[in-house]
């Protein structure tokens, strides 16, 4: 089967791969805190990742691509908006690239990390035509399972808010009125704005706004 860029975000977006020992082509580690969110705007595929690369903790963008080489044939090496990729997923690695700075990207081969059967799996989800391409397996698992696996998305999805939450507080030093304040601006701009939001309100702090509320 050939292999395809949405075929890819699948297995990076819901991690069917084995996150043990991966390595970057180059051989540093790379440790998957959390692997971003969906991009379905211009712009790098997944946004506001967190990764530990040779052990450095990187926040930034994650760019996807069948080769390496794709990354020049789509021009990213000119367009400063790929400088913040941290990491660039490949199925295969052919090509060093360089971002418009002329640093290079760390590359992951994901080829020989993706679990066997995932592309059968997946061919079998995308031509399912239900509302829910999984709802008859779902019948299969067993509550206990459904209930756990429920439960663990929620916490996990609160334990990234409280992080995000907590790394505010400590840059402003504890203030819970700029945490919030920057939150909720972050907030208002949902998924595709939320990043311009975060940044007006760090641009206008919420002291000035307190003196011009009358």
């Amino acid at each position: 089967m050939p292999i395809y860029e949405d075929f890819l975000f699948y297995v990076w977006q819901f991690k069917v791969f084995d996150q043990r020992e991966l390595k970057t082509t180059d051989g540093q580690l790379v440790e998957l805190i959390y692997n971003g969110v969906l991009n379905k705007n211009a712009g790098p595929d997944f946004q506001d990742a967190k990764l530990r690369i040779g052990g450095t903790e990187w926040v930034g963008n994650i760019e996807i691509h069948i080769n390496s080489s794709d990354w020049d044939r789509h021009h990213h090496q000119s367009d400063r908006a790929y400088n913040n990729v941290i990491l660039h997923v490949v199925y295969q690695h052919d090509k060093e690239v360089l971002r418009n700075d002329g640093s290079a990207v760390p590359t992951l081969e994901l080829k020989k990390f993706i679990y066997p059967n995932i592309e059968n799996q997946y061919q079998v989800l995308m031509q399912n035509l239900n509302w829910i391409p999984c709802e008859k397996q779902i019948a299969r698992i067993e509550d206990l399972h459904l209930e756990s696996w429920l439960l663990r998305m929620l916490i996990e999805r609160l334990e990234q808010r409280s992080q995000q939450f907590i790394e505010i507080l400590n840059e402003y030093k504890g203030s819970w009125d700029d945490a919030f304040y920057i939150s909720l601006a972050r907030n208002f701009g949902f998924n595709t704005n939320a990043l311009p939001f975060e940044m007006l309100a760090r641009s206008l702090p919420q002291q000035i706004l307190a003196k011009h509320k009358k």
